[in-house]
């Protein structure tokens, strides 16, 4: 199966980037909740010298479709991500991602069902994370983000047509991708707050152009164990409509949604997150899907 397949590539690049990256030095172990549930990116950095690298891999499902008789009918979705992470200096941490994406969509066209897929490498994420404020008990971050059009575009359907953007594994497009993210940490328990946007630049080569997207999360976090914390989370989703003739590029829609989570350490400083999502709202907008459940398991390791 593909989803097994992106699996086993995020572990195999997992497996073999902790070599490459270690750095020599205490082998620290800080609080099981001192990142954010798995699903929640660029929510911690890094003191000089210290490098992290990271897997995740995401499947989510989107189906009752807003018309029976025409256009998609429901599509399934994954994707395996890996990155690292590396802080020249106490102030700035560097970060860089990429992934592998898998995408299938059942439709009715003049009145036929017919299958769409695409799957490939995902465009290059880029990151610069500033602590503005870090004390004993709280941390509020800054990150300057940038996506690179790296990703692959070219996938087309059975009938050899270009598939449209939205379900391409990269965007052709460049995209700003700011964030600001406030941390609390008490004895026992921890709450984070993020805003961030995907802000993209310029129209791919096809005239098609990503909706931008504005984000809010905030999350709770319970340690039961110096080893194992729980975790709940909202997320609110503002995405703009997609730019483009070709009508399956997607419409306007918001979304609000719930998460559940935990974090764990095994193996010592190797932590492993697991976030199973669901929706609460959504206004989806014409020819859209409805999100339906999502699950995230993540790696990290420090060094």
């Amino acid at each position: 199966m593909m989803n097994t397949q992106i699996l086993a590539v995020a572990v195999a690049t997992t497996l073999f980037a902790p070599a490459a990256l270690a750095h020599e030095g205490e082998d620290y172990k800080p609080r099981i909740d001192d990142h954010a549930p798995i699903g929640v990116m660029a929510d911690h950095y890094h003191k000089a010298g210290e490098w992290m690298a990271s897997a995740r891999w995401m499947t989510m499902g989107m189906n009752d479709p807003a018309n029976i008789m025409m256009g998609p009918q429901d599509m399934d979705m994954s994707m395996a991500m890996v990155g690292v992470m590396y802080a020249p200096t106490d102030w700035v941490t560097l970060a860089a991602g990429m992934g592998f994406s898998d995408r299938s969509m059942d439709m009715i066209m003049g009145g036929m069902p017919m299958e769409r897929s695409a799957s490939g490498v995902t465009d290059l994420k880029l990151n610069a994370i500033f602590p503005l404020s870090t004390t004993d008990s709280s941390r509020l971050l800054f990150k300057a983000g940038v996506i690179l059009p790296t990703g692959a575009t070219s996938e087309t359907d059975a009938m050899g047509n270009l598939v449209p953007l939205a379900m391409q594994p990269g965007n052709n497009s460049w995209a700003l991708t700011p964030s600001a993210t406030y941390s609390l940490f008490g004895n026992d328990w921890s709450t984070g707050l993020q805003a961030s946007a995907t802000i993209w630049l310029d129209d791919a080569s096809t005239g098609e152009k990503p909706g931008n997207i504005w984000q809010a999360t905030a999350w709770i976090s319970k340690t039961l164990t110096e080893n194992w914390s729980l975790s709940t989370r909202l997320s609110y989703e503002d995405m703009g409509a997609a730019k483009g003739a070709n009508p399956m590029s997607g419409s306007a829609r918001e979304r609000l949604r719930a998460y559940v989570g935990t974090n764990l350490y095994v193996v010592g400083t190797h932590r492993i997150g697991i976030e199973f999502g669901l929706p609460l709202w959504e206004d989806r907008g014409t020819n859209n899907l409805e999100t339906g459940t999502s699950l995230m398991l993540g790696w990290q390791k420090a060094f």
